[in-house]
């Protein structure tokens, strides 16, 4: 029904993705697979929804209306099976400036935050821009899959001045959809130690196995009252340029430092286009899902195959979540220099550099697969051509 192998032309509609002519990602010549967005048409519901608010020609400044609040209520509902609060909720323009609030909110000057490398790199920026200091433990991979390294989070949990916690899950850029055991866990220590969680869940609708995700909020008691948690229907429906999130907590302490700090920092108002397409998209949006996460389940696969049959020596697991893929390069035996050179200016290909998420990444690029099936097709044609000429 939807058709999610049109090729749409982005040239001319100001994409960062497509546009920015940046060397090591869009330069001349280049195929842009970097940033988190996708080449697809949103949900037509969602541009009807958009096109009939802007008919009116008045665009002042809008109220959080209880909709906005019921559609997200409503989408956990019914994906998840959950009931929370509109009480437990707030606005937010983005999880990035969300992560800022949090950290300004929830801990003081050269306080501590532990995140989990390699990972979405404005982790590290939202901490060193508040002043605070990233600490990080190291996920463990095991052939191609990523664990948390138990014995390192106790210790890293257990230094006093670590006060908060980022988790992402599912996991940028690694693909992992964390267990309800694995989170359980996780929550025990945070709780033992004091250490607040804040969990960007903003691929949590990307999942390939349906009922996979648990959402940290749906935890008992006990471990999700000492955390918060980021959503967004931009990465799901593919309007990240609407910069409209929300904050969900039952700790309504939480809740209320988070929303004085947001007002104090500027950050009170939601914009307008980005509510009404958020409401579109949760009410009216579920059957465009379904059928993208097929495509792009097909989309992992078809890297994952391609490259064993063709660049053996590169490999990408597929992922549990997301349209991101994380690309082992190691075997060819390059530096990360070399490898860039070899990918951006021989290959012509604007991956993102694996050591943007962490030390972790080197050997490594991430890929966005959330595109058509051409495209990649002739991503793989121009990395083959690159490594055996």
């Amino acid at each position: 029904m939807y058709r999610f192998d049109e090729r749409i032309d982005r040239q001319g509609t100001n994409s960062v993705k497509w546009e920015t002519n940046h060397p090591d990602y869009n330069g001349e010549g280049m195929l842009p697979l970097w940033v988190a967005d996708m080449d697809f048409a949103c949900p037509p519901e969602v541009t009807e929804a958009l096109i009939k608010r802007a008919s009116h020609p008045i665009y002042g400044y809008p109220m959080k209306q209880v909709s906005f609040y019921q559609s997200l209520q409503e989408w956990i509902h019914k994906r998840f099976g959950i009931t929370v609060e509109e009480s437990w909720m707030t606005g937010i323009p983005g999880v990035v400036p969300g992560l800022h609030v949090a950290i300004e909110a929830f801990t003081a000057m050269n306080d501590k935050v532990l995140v989990q490398t390699p990972v979405y790199h404005p982790f590290f920026h939202a901490v060193e821009n508040r002043g605070r200091q990233v600490i990080t433990s190291s996920l463990v991979e095991k052939a191609g899959r990523y664990e948390m390294n138990w014995d390192d989070l106790a210790q890293k949990l257990s230094d006093p001045r670590v006060k908060l916690m980022l988790l992402c899950s599912p996991h940028n850029p690694v693909g992992r959809v964390w267990t309800r055991e694995e989170l359980e866990r996780l929550g025990t220590l945070c709780v033992e130690q004091g250490v607040i969680v804040v969990a960007d869940e903003i691929h949590a609708d990307l999942v390939y196995e349906k009922g996979s995700h648990t959402p940290y909020y749906s935890l008992a008691p006990e471990l999700s009252s000492q955390s918060v948690t980021f959503l967004s229907a931009s990465k799901t429906f593919n309007l990240a340029g609407l910069f409209t999130s929300y904050l969900l907590t039952e700790n309504h302490q939480l809740l209320r430092d988070f929303s004085q700090t947001a007002s104090k920092m500027g950050y009170e108002n939601l914009n307008l286009f980005g509510m009404e397409a958020t409401i579109a998209a949760f009410r009216h949006g579920e059957a465009w899902l379904t059928e993208l996460l097929v495509y792009l389940r097909g989309n992992a696969e078809y890297l994952n195959r391609c490259l064993a049959k063709k660049l053996p020596e590169i490999s990408m697991a597929v992922p549990e979540a997301t349209y991101l893929g994380w690309m082992d390069f190691r075997l060819l035996g390059l530096s990360q220099a070399e490898l860039n050179k070899l990918l951006r200016r021989e290959a012509k290909l604007g991956l993102h550099d694996g050591v943007t998420f962490g030390s972790e990444g080197e050997g490594f690029q991430r890929i966005n697969f959330g595109c058509p099936r051409v495209i990649l097709e002739e991503a793989m044609s121009r990395l083959e051509q690159a490594i055996h000429r």
